[in-house]
């Protein structure tokens, strides 16, 4: 009895790190969808990772639209004064990509810039392989959309072309 007792108590000491451990994850998948599914048309989780210091989504999107619960915006100044209203916007700007926004963004009110850029590096160490190649991809990629939820801390990055969306979130 001495011998059970003292594994079923090793056995539930386990349990309790492994759920604290997940429990302390930057972010949630099923969490992360239920906010993206407020502002975009959601498809398949093409990979999803979190840690304690960084989350990564990739998904696909099933319409290359914004639902209209997202301000869109198409300057820094609009950014600016959105996120100060509703804490989240998306930047949509034909000819420009989300790398040159963010730069913008940065020049113009640097602390929300600047933000945007660590989410965006610090969300690499969850990157697999395919999340960083899109991530990549669509930060470069001319009349790509932006997003910033600030509350969270969350880069978002869509490209309607091909259909994926990618959020990068840091240790904030």
């Amino acid at each position: 009895m001495h011998l059970t007792l003292r594994h079923d108590l090793r056995l539930l000491s386990c349990l309790a790190a492994i759920a604290v451990v997940a429990a302390c994850a930057r972010d949630a998948e099923a969490a992360q969808r239920g906010r993206l599914a407020a502002w975009f048309a959601l498809g398949e989780t093409v990979e999803f990772a979190a840690t304690m210091q960084c989350a990564v989504g990739l998904y696909r999107v099933t319409d290359g639209r914004i639902k209209a619960a997202m301000p869109l915006v198409g300057s820094a100044s609009e950014m600016a004064r959105a996120l100060a209203a509703r804490g989240q916007a998306a930047w949509i700007a034909p000819g420009l990509a989300p790398d040159a926004a963010m730069v913008a963004m940065a020049n113009f009110d640097r602390p929300i810039g600047m933000a945007m850029r660590r989410a965006g590096l610090e969300a690499r160490a969850c990157m697999e392989a395919t999340s960083e190649s899109a991530f990549h991809h669509i930060l470069g990629q001319p009349g790509a959309v932006m997003a910033w939820e600030a509350h969270v801390g969350a880069l978002m990055l869509m490209d309607p072309a091909t259909g994926l969306l990618i959020v990068a979130i840091g240790a904030g």
